[in-house]
């Protein structure tokens, strides 16, 4: 009977726990923190769209991938994990290897230009740079055309013709008309001759000391040295084809054509005495002594030879 007892005693404190244990579910009883699971946060994906071609981003959160772990007391634990998804990603369109087109020196003609001035303003040889633009003497150029530079493609573009005569002046035609009378029928023979000597019989423009020399790179003449108004000759016998101030850095400048192969330049003058066209001998007086763009009375002078500056010491008598 104490036996029976005992054990009813024992089933009912057990329901009397369960019913303690339903009772506390039902009342919103929480665990102690310690037994809790953790709730994840995942930071959501990020999206790269690419559809544009030639976009240049980068992720700005370039880290890697960051879970959050949130716990009942309002802390966080954070675990890094390394995810490609959310990496630095740079994209670039491929750089496209054109060659950039080479486009042929030009010059604009401005009023008071000949092709003469031209070519010395670049260097270069006037019969050259008159067949590379299919001009013949005269060698007429008007405002505004534009006159090409680069010499280079003369025979790339068919124009492979000969300069040894070229810019001469037919002064005689009884050559001609013997030559063909006497070649084979159908045939004519023309032979151009030269109004000017090939060789030039060289003399100094200006009495005055040479105070600086030609130097190449650097120095294309010799400036010498002279008062203002001194007299200006012309080095040597030959055709005015510039006369003006249309070229940076020269003042009034005067150049004269003494063969198919040698121009003479003066430069910086006060007075200029001579137009284009103006046939001139050696030691005529063509122009006056001027300032240079410091201030110092001075005549510069240079000599071109096929469109070269050349040392004129080297030509110029001794004196």
């Amino acid at each position: 009977m104490a036996t029976s007892f005992t054990q009813l005693s024992k089933i009912r404190c057990l329901s009397l726990a369960g019913l303690a244990l339903l009772s506390a579910c039902a009342g919103g009883y929480q665990a102690p923190i310690s037994e809790q699971s953790e709730r994840q946060v995942l930071t959501a994906p990020i999206i790269v769209d690419s559809s544009t071609p030639d976009s240049s981003f980068r992720l700005e959160n370039s880290g890697p991938a960051r879970v959050s772990s949130s716990t009942g007391d309002g802390s966080s634990r954070t675990a890094s994990a390394a995810s490609s998804s959310q990496r630095s990603v740079t994209e670039s369109r491929p750089a496209q290897s054109t060659a950039a087109a080479s486009t042929p020196r030009i010059h604009r003609v401005q009023p008071g230009d000949t092709l003469f001035s031209i070519a010395f303003q670049y260097d270069l040889d006037f019969r050259s740079l008159a067949i590379a633009n299919g001009l013949s003497p005269p060698y007429t150029i008007f405002v505004d055309r534009e006159i090409n530079l680069d010499l280079n493609n003369i025979v790339a573009n068919g124009a492979g013709v000969s300069t040894s005569n070229l810019g001469t002046a037919v002064a005689n035609n009884s050559v001609a008309r013997a030559r063909a009378g006497s070649s084979p029928s159908g045939s004519v023979l023309r032979q151009p001759v030269s109004r000017t000597p090939l060789a030039v019989s060289w003399q100094w423009p200006h009495s005055g000391r040479v105070i600086r020399g030609f130097r190449s790179g650097v120095s294309k003449g010799l400036d010498i040295s002279g008062s203002v108004g001194d007299p200006v000759l012309a080095a040597g016998d030959g055709d005015v084809v510039y006369s003006g101030r249309g070229i940076q850095g020269t003042g009034d400048l005067i150049i004269i054509r003494h063969s198919d192969r040698y121009l003479s330049a003066y430069a910086h003058n006060s007075r200029m005495l001579v137009n284009e066209g103006a046939r001139v001998r050696a030691g005529e007086k063509i122009a006056e002594v001027g300032e240079n763009s410091s201030g110092v009375p001075m005549l510069h002078f240079e000599i071109r030879e096929a469109g070269d500056s050349v040392d004129p010491s080297r030509l110029l008598p001794a004196k």
